[in-house]
């Protein structure tokens, strides 16, 4: 296997792990968020935001940023345009995550509960859930650019 099948491969593994992590997240995490009572709000955000670099964090911002090497590295078969629209994906999800959940999960922080802002990270979350889901489709019809046999 050559180097742009192995960077693709690498990808491919990392979207999946991030759809699958971006779902729980949105359709478990967020949602408990609203469980938690408002005295132990504050620690419990404490805790999950220092727990989630390694699981998190530093994977979803690879997943944003590594649509770039395949332009670079990635496999010549691939069409140009599966590329672009991984990186467009990618840059929606890194926005969104910037831009709007990041502040919230700073209020969230700093504030402790607030209803409004927990479903404000519910619903702002459903682009970036749509763009690392986006990125899944992408890396599998990718994926099978490579493993389909020439005839």
């Amino acid at each position: 296997m050559d180097i742009a099948n192995i960077v693709l491969v690498l990808w491919t593994a990392l979207v999946l792990y991030c759809f699958g992590q971006i779902w729980f997240v949105q359709i478990v995490i967020y949602p408990l968020f609203k469980m938690v009572g408002e005295r132990d709000y504050v620690t419990y955000h404490h805790f999950y935001a220092s727990h989630i670099p390694l699981p998190v964090i530093l994977p979803g911002f690879t997943c944003f940023l590594f649509p770039l090497a395949l332009i670079f590295w990635g496999p010549g078969s691939v069409p140009a345009w599966l590329y672009w629209l991984n990186v467009a994906a990618g840059l929606v999800g890194l926005a969104v995550t910037l831009f709007l959940e990041i502040p919230r999960h700073a209020l969230l922080e700093k504030h402790g509960k607030d209803f409004q802002v927990i479903g404000e990270l519910i619903r702002y979350n459903w682009p970036r859930t749509a763009s690392i889901s986006l990125q899944a489709v992408l890396a599998a019809i990718m994926l099978t650019d490579i493993v389909t046999p020439v005839s």
